[in-house]
């Protein structure tokens, strides 16, 4: 499987905004799946989102997608993400010959 997780954090007064915000954002395509989004506290509000490219010849799609509709938070002070490209570990133990 593929996946892409997204890193990140705002300001704890304009979670608000951050909300409207995510109702309004273009849709993510059908092959990237939301697997699962956590939420901590401190001062901040942080986030781990995890999403599943079910279609890996699609991964590029997939990630243009997700940059796309991250951006829409663009002008939103103080929120800040970063998007990771990531492997399961068994794929990337093949890539070094151990899988």
């Amino acid at each position: 499987m593929a996946y892409i997780v997204i890193t990140g954090k705002f300001p704890g007064h304009m979670a608000s905004e951050i909300g409207k915000r995510f109702l309004d954002l273009p849709k993510l395509p059908d092959f990237v799946k939301t697997e699962h989004v956590f939420n901590s506290a401190d001062g901040k509000y942080r986030f781990f989102s995890i999403y599943e490219i079910t279609e890996e010849d699609k991964y590029f799609k997939a990630l243009k997608a997700i940059y796309t509709r991250y951006a829409g938070y663009k002008d939103i002070e103080g929120y800040e993400y970063t998007v990771h490209p990531v492997l399961e570990a068994k794929d990337a133990l093949r890539i070094i010959g151990l899988g």
